[in-house]
């Protein structure tokens, strides 16, 4: 046999051959075959120069190959190439890996439909990453067929169109499915969906699906610790299904067109870490029984939320980004604000707000502070001189008096 590069099985082989090592003769033609395969793929792929160190006649070990990963015995599991600008379609040859469990072959410039015919066969795998390419047209309608044992599917920032199928919602096993920044259109299958109760990231955010309102039965996925619904057209109140979801530490449903109150168990929620519900139509008081305490980013802004910043917002020890502008906001800022210890992007612009501030500040690790286009008064305190971290500050359309030190 021979030792270039159009084959992984070297003289060795014949060597072992003539011992009765049967186990290790078998395990050595299984590397071999697995080795072979993988040249089939980068054959089949057109030879990409991003796998020229795919080359037995400078690494005999496959599994040293970049973007490869195997079990025991040279078995093939993964294969990652995330950017690495791969431009031809995913080839069937991949899934003659029978063994793989991974692929991953985000952001590179993939184009055509989903590559169904290619990745139907792969049945062990479970983590596909397909996100941020170029891939488009529908998804097919028996994606079901992808394999059951599925965990992690990743199409995000594609150019996909047309309804997603209510087939996804046959893929049980699904921990994470992220649709996310494409160009969807009509209904989503928020029945299926809501039956996939292993889900811990959903992600449907950043299409333009038909308007309408938030389906409280997402409420079933107690698992979630992460959900992105921004910019979806989503419509009327935040469900209280919703409260359920108590492993929640991301919410992101911005950019939407949200009415009513912001529901209270929100700002009691204590696993929540970011909170996203920015440009919306909001309104009401801000809820006052506030133990979020994990809290790290809120960012309110852009509604038409009323009343005063509570005094409980102070407990939110972990902050670092309070965004509450643009909203209609009254009454003073409170002086825990500019004395928190962690804050580091404040921006209370474009409300109401009116008094004095504080002379105290020590929050020495703000970065950005925007108060400004408010009513503020009195004179601007030379605490803000002390604010080392401090790169940006806004402060015009006030009613501040006095001297600028």
């Amino acid at each position: 046999m021979s030792g270039s590069s159009t084959s992984c099985r070297s003289p060795l082989l014949l060597i072992l051959l003539l011992y009765p090592l049967a186990g290790e003769s078998q395990h050595t033609a299984a590397a071999g075959g697995e080795c072979d395969t993988l040249l089939a793929v980068k054959k089949d792929w057109g030879s990409p120069t991003q796998l020229a160190y795919w080359d037995p006649a400078t690494a005999a070990n496959h599994c040293t190959w970049k973007g490869v990963r195997c079990a025991g015995g040279g078995i093939v599991t993964e294969l990652s190439f995330p950017g690495l600008n791969l431009t031809r379609p995913v080839p069937a040859s991949v899934c003659a890996l029978k063994n793989l469990t991974r692929l991953d072959l985000s952001y590179n410039t993939l184009t055509g439909a989903f590559p169904a015919a290619a990745l139907y066969a792969c049945a062990q795998l479970r983590f596909l990453d397909l996100s941020n390419n170029h891939l488009s047209g529908p998804l097919p309608a028996d994606i079901d067929r992808l394999s059951p044992a599925m965990e992690h599917l990743n199409l995000s920032t594609n150019l996909f169109i047309g309804e997603v199928p209510p087939t996804i919602a046959r893929l049980t096993a699904l921990k994470s499915l992220l649709l996310d920044t494409n160009r969807f259109s009509g209904a989503y299958p928020a029945a299926g969906i809501s039956e996939l109760v292993r889900l811990e990231m959903l992600a449907l955010a950043n299409n333009p699906f038909a308007p309408a309102p938030v389906p409280p039965e997402f409420g079933k996925l107690t698992k979630l610790n992460y959900l992105w619904m921004s910019g979806m057209n989503l419509n009327g109140e935040i469900p209280e299904a919703f409260s359920s979801l108590t492993e929640l530490k991301v919410l992101r449903m911005s950019s939407n067109k949200l009415t009513g109150k912001i529901p209270a168990w929100v700002l009691q929620h204590g696993k929540l870490e970011y909170l996203y519900l920015f440009g919306n139509g909001l309104s009401g008081e801000l809820p006052r029984n506030v133990s979020a305490v994990n809290l790290i980013e809120l960012d309110l802004s852009m509604n038409h939320l009323t009343g005063e910043i509570p005094e409980a917002f102070r407990d939110l020890k972990k902050l670092t980004l309070m965004f509450l502008y643009q909203n209609q906001l009254t009454g003073s800022i409170p002086a825990w604000v500019f004395q928190h210890e962690k804050l580091e992007y404040l921006c209370l612009d474009e409300n109401g707000f009116t008094g004095n501030l504080p002379r105290d500040i020590t929050a020495t690790n703000l970065i950005l502070l925007n108060l400004s286009r408010n009513q503020l008064t009195g004179e601007i305190p030379q605490g803000f001189g002390n604010l080392k971290n401090l790169k940006r500050l806004f402060l015009q359309n006030n009613r501040f008096t006095g001297t600028l030190c």
